[in-house]
């Protein structure tokens, strides 16, 4: 099943009070075009169909076969049912209207790929009220169109959280946390390892010329051309060539730290590139 299938899945598992039936079927009814509502989600559309009935508000629930697949239909009987807001004041009463409104007209984004939550009201004044229902409580969400209508969406994960949860879709909602946090955790890793793998290509890049330049020293002039404490260096490093400078330099007698070990092979280097000037 969908990340949206299961939102609503949740959501019609839970049995409301009378009161908040009235809102999730007033919701529902609201969000239906033209008083019919079609779903491949029986789960939903039984639902549905219950709650609207039980809130004194007959509807037509039936059965169709569409390419090999069962289709849903459910149909007011009574379309001035929608008309009517309810006063939404309350969290308790928006979150219901919400609900009902999502089982019929949201969509959710699997959050592994993206964060996008919609209300698909197609109507644009419809979307607006539910815009304002939703800013007077402290939420929001924007209005986009399609061609086929105007929907109200949200990008952010923790507003989308916020939202299932104020819908009732508590372990949704904690499904959509727990997916963002292994996503960052991912992320931090991949840009560690990456991070890490640019270093060591480095690391290897330098010591590869470093080894280079002794080499080079070595076949033109030989290696004793070198100061002593330039020639120890370069002998380690030639033994050595996946040490780090901090290595190379506790094996030196007497030890030095890797900044002097770096300015010695800086030494050699320039060294090889005046010999290479040269022609030599």
């Amino acid at each position: 099943m969908s990340f949206c299938t299961d939102i609503k899945n949740e959501l019609c598992r839970q049995e409301p009070d009378s009161r908040s039936k009235l809102y999730i079927a007033k919701g529902a009814a609201f969000a239906m075009n033209g008083g019919v509502f079609q779903t491949g989600n029986k789960k939903t559309a039984s639902y549905l169909s219950r709650i609207l009935t039980e809130s004194g508000c007959a509807s037509e629930f039936k059965t169709v076969e569409q390419n090999g697949k069962k289709r849903y239909i459910l149909t007011l009987k009574d379309s001035c049912f929608a008309d009517e807001l309810p006063d939404c004041s309350g969290d308790a009463s928006l979150g219901a209207f919400l609900r009902g409104a999502f089982l019929v007209c949201g969509f959710a984004s699997d959050p592994s790929k993206e964060y996008q939550l919609e209300f698909f009201l197609r109507d644009s004044q419809k979307t607006a009220m539910v815009a304002n229902m939703i800013a007077e409580h402290g939420m929001s969400a924007r209005i986009s169109a399609r061609r086929s209508g105007s929907f109200l969406y949200i990008k952010d994960s923790e507003k989308i959280a916020d939202m299932l949860t104020f819908m009732g879709a508590m372990v949704m909602s904690m499904t959509l946390i727990n997916v963002k946090i292994y996503k960052e955790l991912r992320n931090k890793v991949n840009r560690s390892v990456n991070f890490e793998a640019a270093n060591l290509d480095k690391t290897i890049a330098a010591a590869q010329k470093q080894i280079d330049d002794i080499n080079y020293i070595v076949s033109v002039k030989g290696i004793d051309c070198l100061p002593e404490e330039l020639r120890e260096t370069a002998r380690l490093r030639l033994g050595s060539p996946e040490s780090s400078l901090t290595e190379i330099g506790g094996r030196l007698d007497p030890p030095i730290s890797r900044t002097g070990v770096f300015r010695r092979l800086r030494r050699i280097s320039l060294i090889a590139d005046e010999l290479r000037r040269k022609g030599e």
